[in-house]
This record gives structure tokens, C-alpha cells and sequence, in this order.
């Protein structure tokens, strides 16, 4: 069995239920860059034949995992504008994690963070809820024209997300202005930039990070990764991609253990646009982070479990 069929077909079901929904986000109208990021989606689950479900790195198959594959919200190919399907997004989001613990959006643009984030918060972002980022850019654009893929991260602790709860990794050296850089920092964000991921190796920083988080009272975790937080040469169909960016492994290991860390509720995978894609390089990619995502699942779940059956 491969990895599209999994998804198919729902994997193991077992007494404990669905342990992981999965949303398409095709959502492309709130990108600044021209983008048919609406398209990925669809992309997303082809490129999944490509894989198998056995990750013999960590000795798991995820055959294990019960998932429900909810499949596209209806996007805004039609629309003027993407403030319908981000309305969309957000009811889809709260619906799907009514019905399993975890969820992940599959982009559509980086827009659909804030949406997606909402709705799986239930629209309360005070208690104790945290944002983990993997962006080339800090995303706090002055939202102008409205909620943008530039944008998320500013719209989130507008709306009431503490910046002290939020941490962004992968930040690149030549992709901000100085004035975001100073908007975020003001506001308490944390971050580590690619150059720190490439000197201290991604498990330091990530566990870093998180160290970070938890201090702050982050007991529930939303990650987004935007995939243009990998090196250009990996990533040719992110428009915003750029050279020096992250590598896949180091994007797996980060995926795999988040995966396996019970504070993590939901997760999106963003800014592919596979239209513009070579060789389907950056689709797979991005099938390879969410499959690493999975695995570490898996691990989470068996630790559950051990711990129920001491």
C-alpha cells in the first residue's frame, strides 16, 4: 500500500477512533505573488504514491494511524477575492478537529494559517494557545488589502495571540524589511533564523523553541510551515523561496518530532504552487514533511498508549 491509498482509505480503525483529519485549503487569491496554489491540494495527494507508509527510520507504519482525509474546502477560483474560503476554511477547521485530535490543512496559500488557526482555537487565542513557524519570512506585512499570505502572523496576534506565544524558525537573512523584523521583535516574537538551524542542527533549536513556548504557558501548539522556508533549489515552486534556505531532512526531523509532541493540535503545509513546480520536486517534498509529520504521530500515540497500560 502507498501513501495516497492510506490516506484513501482511512488506515487502521481501532477503538481509540480517527487520531488525525487532513483538509485541502485551495486558496490562492490572498497570495501577492501570482499563484495557483489552488491547484496543491490535489497535487498533494497524487504526489502521496510516490511514498510508501513504512518509515524505516523509526521502525513505524502508518497503517497504524486511523485517518480521515475530509478532502477540499471549496476554494476561491470564483471568487473576487479570498475572504469567502478563508470564512470556509475556518468552519471546516473547527468541524474537523471536533472530530479527531490533530489536524492539517493543506495549502493554498499562507493565508489560510490565520482561518485555520482560528478555527481550530475556537476563536479563543489568549489561553494557551502558541504558534510555531517555518518561513523564510516573518509574515507581519501591514494587512492593507485585507488578510494576505504576508500577512498571518501580524492578523493572528492582532486578533489576540500574545507574540511572546509565538516562535518562527527558518527566518532568512535577505527576505525582510527591517521594519517587519522590528514589528515582530517589539512584539515578543521569537525567532531563530536558517543560519541558527544550520550551525546548531535542527533538534537543538526546535527543542529550544519549544522551551521557550512552554515558559510562556503554550499548552496547545498550531505549526505552520510555509515551504518556502527550504533552500530555492528544493523548492522551485514556492514563489518566495530563495538560496540558503533550510534542506528537506532538516525540515523532516523538525516535522517528526512535532509530530510526536502531544501539545501539537494542528498543522498546515503552505505556498506551493504546483503549477509551477519541476519535476515534481516540491510536492514531494511537501509529502515528505507531512508523511515525517505522521510517523512522529505514530510515536505519540504509542507512547499514549504505553503510558495508559503501565
Amino acid at each position: 500500500m502507498n501513501a495516497r491509498e492510506w490516506l484513501e482509505h482511512g488506515g487502521a480503525r481501532s477503538g481509540d477512533g480517527v487520531a488525525l483529519a487532513v483538509l485541502g485549503a485551495p486558496v490562492a487569491r490572498a497570495s501577492i505573488s501570482r499563484s495557483r496554489a489552488q491547484l496543491t491540494p490535489a497535487a498533494f495527494r497524487a504526489g502521496l504514491t510516490r511514498f510508501s507508509t513504512f518509515d524505516g527510520d523509526h521502525a513505524v507504519d502508518l497503517d497504524e494511524l486511523a485517518v480521515l482525509d475530509l478532502g477540499d474546502v471549496e476554494g476561491d477560483a470564483g471568487d473576487d477575492d479570498a475572504s469567502a474560503a478563508h470564512a470556509r476554511v475556518q468552519a471546516a477547521v473547527a468541524g474537523a478537529g471536533a472530530r479527531a485530535p490533530v489536524v492539517v490543512v493543506i495549502g493554498g496559500d499562507n493565508s489560510v494559517t490565520r482561518p485555520a488557526m482560528c478555527g481550530l482555537a475556537g476563536g479563543d487565542l489568549v489561553e494557551d494557545w502558541g504558534l510555531l513557524t517555518f518561513d523564510a519570512h516573518h509574515d507581519v506585512r501591514p494587512p492593507v488589502d485585507g488578510p494576505r499570505n504576508g500577512t498571518p502572523v501580524r492578523d493572528l496576534i492582532e486578533l489576540g495571540l500574545p507574540g511572546e506565544r509565538v516562535a518562527q524558525i527558518g527566518i532568512h537573512g535577505f527576505a525582510n524589511a527591517a521594519g517587519h523584523a522590528r514589528w515582530a521583535r517589539d512584539r515578543g516574537v521569537h525567532v531563530r533564523r536558517a543560519a541558527e538551524v544550520r550551525s546548531s542542527g535542527m533538534p537543538r533549536v526546535l527543542d529550544e523553541v519549544l522551551d521557550v513556548l512552554d515558559r510562556q504557558g503554550v499548552r496547545r501548539l498550531y505549526v505552520d510551515i510555509d515551504m518556502d522556508v527550504l533552500d530555492r533549489a528544493f523548492a522551485p515552486a514556492c514563489p518566495a523561496s530563495m538560496p540558503g534556505g533550510l534542506d528537506p531532512a532538516q525540515l523532516q526531523e523538525a516535522a517528526h518530532l512535532l509530530g510526536a509532541d502531544p501539545r501539537v493540535r494542528g498543522v498546515d503545509l503552505t505556498e506551493v504552487d504546483a503549477a509551477a513546480d519541476i519535476a515534481g520536486a516540491t510536492v514531494r517534498c511537501m509529502g515528505s514533511v507531512f508523511l515525517a509529520f505522521c510517523a512522529g504521530l505514530v510515536q505519540r500515540r504509542r507512547g499514549v498508549a504505553a503510558a495508559l497500560g503501565a
